[in-house]
């Protein structure tokens, strides 16, 4: 057992353009670093010392640190097997799931880590560390709130409505957030272990908070694949064919996803407005975490290699200019709508909006997608709602049109 091997990683050079226009500072594609096996669930995260640390198959190794100039050294315990989710703890050690339990050590010596049998983590995921100062997984059907003082006597909430849990993620808003492949959406849980569930169009596999308690998530359970944002409702934004998987919130203000199917990273605004950013081909990115300074981290799958990705930076301020024109205000008007009380399934409504605009529409509560008029839905006997809004460089209309039905 110990210290595997130390890899003098070597910097690809390659610097690839966003596809569709550059983000705020131009990130780039700048390293690649081999590590022993990194598989689809594998890990990455941030340690407390400074380097990222990324969870191995167990193999010839349990986890790699990979310093921010890109050396890679890779450690093995007797007390880690199969790690998958990784974080740093309030104690200063980072903290691994693997089935059947928990481990924890210190960056200065991983092989020296400490296990916890927790028999609930049937299916090790991510771990975070929640805003209670607890480290919280979520396993299957159950979330589970462990205390660094006494890891192996969780506390486990089940009965959430949480059938699959793939992710899990810390929110700025005071609560837990959890990916559900199984029930097809996202839950925020509080820290007492009351959940409020979120559909999501399809299974989710991956979530991660943004600022202002607003959470993304990828969806990639139901073609066509999408981006989602939640606030007070869920938004989508479609990525067909590209596979999401991970994601995470980048220094420069916008959600990072990692697209396996077409080897690339999704960059998505809080508006929702998207661009990519190419890796290598056949490369196979699976997981992504931010790191120090303005990097992000992506696990590659399929060529076992961790990159980096630099100038992940804030945009900088705008210069004031004299007198600026404020931007028009973003209208949506309804032209045709059906009745009140109809009798058929398909119902059909027409709209139009300010210049340039397209649009967003929603029945009942679906999330928000992007249509055309005329927009046709199929509905069942009762009570609907539909709204619709413009949307003009993708800032929505504050006030989006609403028609209320009911099929009898």
């Amino acid at each position: 057992m110990g210290v595997k091997f130390v890899t003098l990683a070597v910097a690809t050079g390659i610097a690839v353009p966003l596809v569709s226009g550059p983000a705020a500072a131009d990130p780039v594609l700048n390293g690649e670093f081999p590590v022993s096996a990194v598989s689809s669930n594998n890990q990455i995260a941030a340690g407390p010392d400074g380097n990222m640390w990324v969870t191995l198959d167990g193999v010839a190794a349990d986890v790699a640190r990979i310093t921010p100039a890109g050396v890679v050294t890779e450690f093995d315990s007797a007390n880690m097997t199969t790690p998958i989710g990784i974080t740093a703890g309030p104690d200063g050690r980072l903290w691994v799931t693997q089935t059947g339990g928990v481990a924890r050590f210190l960056p200065s010596n991983p092989v020296a880590a400490e296990k916890f049998a927790i028999a609930a983590i049937a299916d090790a995921r991510g771990i975070t560390l929640g805003p209670d100062g607890n480290l919280w997984t979520a396993s299957v059907d159950k979330v589970l709130k462990i205390s660094p003082a006494d890891p192996a006597a969780p506390t486990i909430f089940s009965g959430t409505g949480i059938t699959g849990a793939r992710a899990i993620a810390a929110g700025t808003d005071g609560n837990l957030w959890v990916a559900d492949f199984g029930s097809e959406a996202v839950y925020r849980i509080t820290t007492a272990g009351v959940a409020t569930k979120f559909p999501a169009g399809g299974g989710t596999q991956g979530v991660a908070a943004g600022a202002n308690g607003q959470v993304a998530f990828t969806q990639q359970g139901t073609p066509p694949y999408s981006i989602g944002r939640i606030t007070t409702v869920v938004e989508t934004t479609p990525v067909p064919g590209t596979d999401p998987f991970g994601i995470t919130f980048g220094a420069d203000g916008a959600y990072w996803a990692a697209q396996f199917a077409t080897n690339s990273l999704a960059r998505v605004t809080a508006a929702g407005a998207l661009t990519t950013l190419a890796l290598p081909a056949g490369s196979g990115p699976r997981q992504i975490a931010p790191g120090p300074g303005d990097t992000l981290w992506v696990t590659l799958d399929t060529t076992e290699k961790v990159a980096r990705v630099s100038g992940v930076s804030p945009a900088p301020a705008p210069t004031p200019t004299p007198n600026p024109t404020p931007n028009p205000a973003v209208e949506t008007t309804l032209t045709k709508t059906p009745k009140k009380k109809v009798s058929k399934a398909k119902v059909r409504f027409r709209f139009i909006g300010s210049a340039g605009a397209s649009f967003q529409c929603r029945l009942d509560k679906r999330p928000w997608r992007n249509c055309g008029s005329p927009k046709t839905y199929r509905v069942k006997t009762g009570k609907h709602v539909f709204r619709v809004r413009a949307v003009v460089n993708g800032v929505p209309d504050s006030s989006p049109q609403k028609w209320r039905f009911r099929r009898v």
